[in-house]
């Protein structure tokens, strides 16, 4: 009897934690409904690889180990030559354990949002790069906490309309990166810099845009050579044309990439995405130049009495005038207010995050505009200011204008 029981009971457990996982699969999917970014429009087929290069120069300062050197998880995307039938990529690179690591540090169990892992890029892995063009290159940093792909949308609607990007995981500044072995590292503080925001803030902040455009610096030196990591040929060497190189990012990306355009005579232009300029020192903020600079971003840097969600605090007032002081310094500075629009909007959790429907959790981070609206004038901004800076043609006037005569941008969200 006793072993009846016992057996029983042992199938009901398994049943029980069967139903319960399975379950949680489906409320998440529910909960948190979620689909791949759109299909980019343009006439180019997408390739992409990733890359695990060691800067050998520098030592990793979120360790304690003198022998340490600072290693980057890198994902290149580029004009390719497309067949029938070619498998596309993940939007996330190793999607599983990433989701593992996001359930840990959300607390919630691992399938409550496993089918994060079906989002889709639409690039093919490996594919062979078009031959017999050059193309500009664009380097990419995300935000604090963010990840290489976390604009992808932007990415690949570049990608197809003749660009190459490039892009860092910002090792500990990245919400999770891997190695080569797949070996995870979650986002960290620096111990050093934080104790100094004791005694400043800024000191901190700007220690790690210096620290975030290193790892910049170092990738555009890499890519720049016939041989990379490994002794491997660069196949896409011959396809750069590394006299239009320019720069792109969000929010404390956005900062590392007005940093990169001032401080490194190789990028000729830099396009912000509601950037955090807060860590620029004044040198950087004050310098007079003419490189051109785009920057999209919610109507609180319009206007600091709108409502929104970067300006708002001691360091977000100092924020917004920065932003003022760039636009003023730089001749060639472009600026688009989206209205509706917060942070969290610039980026592809707006994309790939639907909102809306029956038992799906509200996100307060998220603005009203609709995700189709942001997209397009994302893409369509940022495509114009690009094309006006490296390939010889006018801004469309409807997408962009002066700083001096700044204009709200509505487009069709179809």
């Amino acid at each position: 009897m006793d072993s009846i029981y016992q057996n029983n009971t042992f199938k009901t457990v398994v049943f029980l934690s069967f139903f319960f996982f399975n379950s949680c699969a489906f409320v998440g999917q529910l909960a948190i409904p979620m689909e791949s970014i759109d299909k980019p429009k343009g006439p180019y087929g997408i390739g992409t690889q990733v890359f695990f290069w060691t800067d050998e120069k520098r030592s990793e300062q979120y360790t304690t180990d003198p022998t340490d050197f600072r290693k980057l998880q890198v994902q290149i995307w580029y004009p390719a030559q497309m067949k029938e039938g070619y498998q596309k990529t993940t939007h996330m690179v190793f999607p599983n354990k990433t989701l593992d690591a996001m359930a840990s540090t959300l607390n919630v169990p691992v399938n409550f949002i496993r089918h994060g892992a079906r989002l889709m890029s639409s690039a093919v892995q490996g594919a062979h790069p078009v031959e017999g063009e050059k193309f500009p290159l664009i380097l990419f940093s995300h935000g604090d906490g963010g990840v290489a792909t976390q604009n992808l949308s932007q990415v690949e609607a570049l990608v197809s309309n003749g660009y190459i990007v490039i892009a860092p995981n910002h090792t500990y500044n990245a919400s999770i990166t891997f190695d080569e072995e797949g070996t995870p590292a979650i986002y960290q503080s620096n111990i050093t810099w934080s104790e100094q925001t004791i005694y400043s803030k800024k000191y901190y902040a700007n220690q790690l845009i210096r620290y975030r455009y290193a790892d910049i610096a170092f990738i555009l030196d890499e890519i720049s050579k016939n041989t990379i990591q490994g002794s491997i040929s660069n196949p896409y060497y011959d396809m750069i044309d590394f006299e239009r190189v320019g720069m792109m990012g969000h929010s404390m990306g956005a900062g590392t990439s007005y940093h990169g355009l001032i401080n490194d005579r190789r990028i000729k232009s830099a396009a912000a995405f509601d950037g955090w300029f807060f860590p620029l020192d004044k040198k950087t903020f004050s310098t007079q130049t003419d490189k051109p600079f785009l920057h999209l971003g919610q109507e609180e840097y319009l206007d600091i009495d709108i409502e929104g969600d970067i300006n708002n605090s001691e360091s977000g007032k100092i924020n917004f005038d920065i932003h003022n002081a760039i636009l003023e310094n730089n001749t060639s500075s472009f600026v688009v207010y989206v209205e509706n629009s917060l942070h969290v909007d610039f980026t592809d959790y707006k994309q790939t995050y639907i909102q809306g429907r029956p038992f799906t959790i509200p996100i307060s981070d998220f603005g009203d505009i609709s995700r189709n609206k942001i997209k397009n004038i994302m893409n369509k901004s940022i495509l114009e200011f690009f094309n006006y800076t490296f390939k010889g043609e006018e801004f469309d006037p409807t997408v962009l204008d002066q700083y001096n005569n700044s204009i709200k941008v509505s487009y069709d969200p179809n």
